[in-house]
């Protein structure tokens, strides 16, 4: 099925604009980051809170969190490719077509799955209080074009990608969840600081 649904993204959709758009959203896709970024913090530094502090900081945490998030998905993934070892389909299958390098290493996960989507968890989940859901999607949006141009331009299949967005999704979320709990200790402290 992975093999069937490569084809069908690989061959059944190719089109001039997808051939153009898929080789610059892999090479090119992530500094499209930037201004993503550039705007959370705008943002955050515009809205109030209801104290009237404005979410500049947590807009800076979203933002230093999801850059923090690449290495470490990135790092693991590595890992992983080695472990599991799977050729990609540019090097395994036949009647591949192949619109970028193939790169001599492992397929899965899918680095440009893991790496954009650890980046764009942290900026969509801790940017909710301030920014409108259309803006926080366009991160999870890049990270799925990002994606999804791998298995067009034949360099990995479907499942590479899914695996990449899981393990980089998780990583993102785990640093997301770690950044809550010491939120919460440290407003706790304050207020328990506060009361003596």
């Amino acid at each position: 099925m992975d093999t069937q649904l490569f084809f069908l993204i690989n061959r059944g959709m190719a089109n001039p604009l997808f051939d153009a758009l898929m080789p610059a959203l892999t090479h090119q896709g992530y500094l499209l980051v930037i201004p993503l970024s550039l705007y959370a913090l705008y943002a955050g530094a515009r809205a109030r809170m209801p104290a009237g502090r404005t979410y500049f900081v947590t807009a800076l945490a979203a933002v230093l969190l999801s850059i923090l998030a690449i290495p470490f998905a990135d790092a693991l993934g590595n890992q992983l490719k080695v472990l599991i070892a799977r050729p990609r389909p540019c090097h395994a299958l036949e009647g591949v077509r192949l619109l970028i390098n193939c790169s001599a290493s492992f397929s899965l996960p899918s680095s440009h799955a893991v790496t954009s989507f650890a980046f764009a968890v942290p900026l969509s989940l801790l940017t909710r209080p301030f920014l409108p859901l259309a803006w926080r999607l366009a991160p999870l949006v890049l990270a799925a074009a990002i994606a999804f141009s791998r298995p067009y331009l034949g360099v990995h299949y479907p499942s590479d990608i899914l695996a990449g967005a899981l393990l980089g999704g998780g990583v993102g979320g785990l640093l997301c969840w770690g950044f809550g709990k010491m939120q919460r200790l440290l407003n706790r402290d304050a207020k328990d600081a506060r009361k003596d």
